[in-house]
């Protein structure tokens, strides 16, 4: 299993280096979703995003940058989202143990 392990690890790689925004283009998806859109299943999201906002913290900061300046006509609401991220991630590790990953998926929960 070893040799398989390796071969699916290389071919990862490969993708991985020829699709560099894969991951953050997901994780753009699903804040959007959680953001914009009416979620029904938050947990089922709650899962997948915990993990790309760990493998990609620089462009999950980016975006919520991005989304609070769009707000930039109400400093009120800007302050709002800003306290709305902090709590998302309030005590939230970086792991995927399930003790984080219920708490992030509690948080997630109040951030709607």
């Amino acid at each position: 299993t070893d040799d398989r392990d390796s071969s699916v690890k290389a071919a990862l790689a490969a993708h991985l280096s020829r699709e560099p925004e894969l991951f953050s283009s997901q994780l753009a998806v699903l804040l959007n979703m959680i953001v914009f859109e009416d979620c029904a299943n938050q947990w089922s999201l709650s899962r997948p995003l915990l993990a790309l906002i760990l493998s990609n913290p620089s462009y999950f900061a980016s975006w919520k940058a991005s989304i609070v300046q769009q707000q930039a006509a109400s400093p009120e609401r800007q302050q709002k989202l800003t306290a709305a991220f902090e709590r998302l991630m309030a005590d939230v590790q970086n792991s995927l143990e399930a003790k984080n990953r219920d708490r992030f998926t509690q948080n997630l929960t109040v951030f709607r």
